[in-house]
């Protein structure tokens, strides 16, 4: 499986729920996401009005990537703050909020001139309001995403990087420089007689991006490298996020391109940190994330027709007010298509929660494909967790476990049965504490479930047909052993002994009667060839080299007496086996290495055997001519085959790296284990 199976959080009365702990959320974890909330939207509205005012085309181009930074970032970062009031990462999100205000305040000041006391504190604002840019790229990868710094070490250089941005801040504020987004208007605070403090916020801004900035890149990689499931799969986007804002900023875009360039960036890192969220169980906020994709996609359309509508009016018809009834009809069609983008935005981020005959249907084409009952519910659980989008999903039931994903916020147990009679559990993992299942959800999983009880009946009577199988074979083998036993140890002796009692008689009867001493002859003869005839069948019963020298003895002489091509074994100590494991591996061993040396034309071929707690493998391998590019079973394979299934095992027949062919053999020791 494509993730680390775990074991169910939980196994007890159905519909049970585990939550992973008790709700400790105070009346301030209450309040901290309408806060957060109040100050996401702010910004955004504050960068839309920023655009809306004054000329939008100028303002865009200019000002993209703040644009990027002052609506997507607070608003994921509002998510965030919902899920996890406490988590700094949330509101390290958040402290881009200001580049909106920073935005307006650029746009007010143009326009005023830095006049009046609203005009001085706008065009003030409009010097150092970009100072998220210090803080959030520089720290917000020393704390993702528990909210800690890597070690005590790597806390003080987050505090050392803090220390140089509110340094750097403060330069700025009293810097005497003019506003980025208002060139005419001067700091209405800047200190006339310090000039130093524009070096000051220079070298503050190069140290936090040239220094700041890769520290906290290899703390992220140092993090990942310690990181397990699901946290290491979360911090891989937020790295491919941040390579996607390396690059953009690096990339020779030219002119306006740069900007845009940039801000596709700035958007890589929510961005990252939403795919987090959404397919790792990151902060489990994927309801509310849902809602705000379809609200900032129809925003998107309206202010998309709005900034089109004035540029095409502004060239047309200056001073036309078609704009303003273009876009309430935006406004209206994308109100009409909400429930068209909803569903898309669903299926895309949620898959087929809503739809229980979807669910069963992608369900079912995974199962399709599964040659196996124990395969097919692999399956079933793997489809089953994509199609529902959880972050863990299991059945258990008898000696079957099969499982995909880790549970984060516990699991929900469903009961499953076949024909009445109760054959395991469903173990559907949360995606958040309590969550609470709607009537489509519910169907969906029991159509699963009821599924997963054929299978999973299935399964068991494959098991108890194999288990039957094996104890045959054992019983069998363990006959056989006993038979040579008997008839080389007692009949053949036995019958040896009369033989050799005729000749003696047929001795003494030559010189009185011939006749009757050639027939005593006759009759030695014919029980001679009768035991030579009882000896090939205890042969055949059981190879006789097993009984003398044990099968790793047996192995090794196989192999000795070769001198061409160069033959070695490697067999360590087998330990004891059953009796029809026994036969099954001498018998691939003598087949595979025979085929090796009268097929391969190799000029080595090796035979290795060892063992585990519970299993044997035995491995020929040669350095010949290899398979064929469509090998043809032969009565040899077959029989190899054959044999290694009786017992419950498996033969495998792969190219040799470098040249030849492997044969592997892995057989449980004991068999119907």
């Amino acid at each position: 499986m494509d993730d680390a199976a775990a074991p169910p959080s939980q196994a007890g009365t159905p519909g049970t729920v585990s939550t992973g702990g008790p709700d400790g959320t105070t009346d301030d974890d209450r309040r901290l996401p309408a806060i957060a909330a109040a100050i996401a939207l702010t910004s955004t509205l504050a960068c839309v009005a920023a655009l809306v005012i004054g000329d939008p085309g100028d303002r865009l181009g200019v000002a993209a990537g703040d644009v990027v930074l002052g609506t997507a970032w607070p608003l994921v970062g509002a998510l965030v703050v919902r899920a996890q009031p406490r988590n700094p990462v949330g509101w390290l999100m958040l402290v881009p909020s200001l580049i909106g205000v920073y935005l307006l305040a650029g746009v007010y000041a143009e326009s005023s001139g830095g006049e009046g006391p609203l005009g001085v504190l706008a065009a003030w604002f409009a010097i150092w309001g970009f100072a998220p840019y210090f803080f959030t790229l520089p720290v917000l990868p020393h704390v993702f995403p528990d909210g800690r710094p890597l070690s005590p070490r790597w806390g003080r250089v987050v505090a050392v990087t803090v220390g140089v941005g509110v340094v750097t801040t403060v330069a700025r504020m009293f810097a005497p420089v003019p506003a980025d987004l208002a060139p005419e208007v001067m700091n209405p605070f800047g200190v006339e007689g310090a000039p130093w403090l524009r070096y000051v916020t220079m070298a503050g801004a190069a140290s936090l991006f040239f220094v700041g900035v890769p520290l906290a890149v290899l703390s992220l990689v140092l993090r990942m490298r310690r990181a397990r499931e699901p946290e290491r799969t979360q911090l891989y986007w937020l790295v491919l996020g941040g390579l996607a804002l390396v690059v953009a900023a690096l990339l020779p875009f030219g002119g306006a391109g740069e900007t845009w360039g940039l801000a596709v960036g700035l958007l890589a890192f929510p961005a990252a940190i939403g795919v987090g969220m959404l397919r790792h169980g990151l902060f489990d906020v994927e309801l509310t994330l849902n809602r705000t994709v379809v609200l900032g996609l129809i925003t998107g359309f309206v202010v998309g027709v709005y900034v089109l509508v004035v540029y095409v009016a502004q060239a047309v018809a200056p001073g036309s007010h078609w704009g303003v009834l273009l876009v309430a009809v935006a406004a209206l069609v994308a109100a009409a298509a909400r429930d068209r983008v909803q569903g898309v935005v669903d299926r895309r981020l949620f898959g087929h929660r809503h739809d229980p005959y979807a669910v069963v249907a992608h369900v079912g084409r995974d199962v399709a494909a599964a040659s196996q009952p124990v395969e097919a519910l692999q399956r079933l659980v793997e489809g089953l967790r994509e199609a529902l989008r959880l972050p863990y999903a299991a059945f258990t039931g008898g000696d079957v476990h099969v499982a995909t994903g880790a549970p984060i916020h516990g699991s929900r147990v469903v009961p499953v049965t076949a024909l009445g009679e109760p054959v395991g559990e469903l173990h559907v993992g949360l995606r958040s504490s309590g969550e609470r299942w709607t009537p489509a959800q519910e169907a969906a999983v029991e159509e699963v479930a009821a599924r997963a009880g054929t299978l999973a009946y299935a399964a068991g009577l494959v098991t108890d047909i194999a288990a039957s199988r094996g104890r045959i074979v054992a019983a069998r083998e363990e006959e056989r052993r006993r038979l040579r036993a008997d008839l080389h140890d007692g009949v053949a002796p036995a019958l040896a002994g009369t033989a050799l009692q005729l000749e003696s008689l047929a001795r003494r009867l030559e010189p009185l009667d011939p006749d009757l001493a050639q027939r005593a002859y006759g009759l030695r003869d014919g029980l001679r060839h009768g035991v030579g005839e009882l000896r090939a069948v205890v042969h055949g019963l059981r190879p006789p080299v097993l009984d003398q020298l044990g099968l790793a003895g047996a192995l090794r002489q196989l192999v000795g007496g070769h001198d061409q091509p160069e033959c070695v074994a490697r067999v360590a100590d087998l330990g004891e086996v059953d009796a029809a494991v026994e036969v099954a591996a001498y018998a691939i061993a003598a087949e595979a290495f025979g085929n090796a040396l009268r097929h391969s034309a190799a000029s080595r071929a090796e035979l290795r055997a060892t063992t585990t707690d519970d299993r044997l493998e035995v491995v020929v391998t040669d350095n010949g001519v290899g398979l064929p590019a469509r090998p043809r079973a032969g009565v040899g394979m077959v029989s190899m085959r054959e044999r290694a299934a009786e017992v419950g095992g498996r033969l495998d027949v792969v190219a040799t790296p470098g040249g030849g062919t492997t044969v592997r053999a892995t057989l449980p020791r004991v068999v119907g284990r």
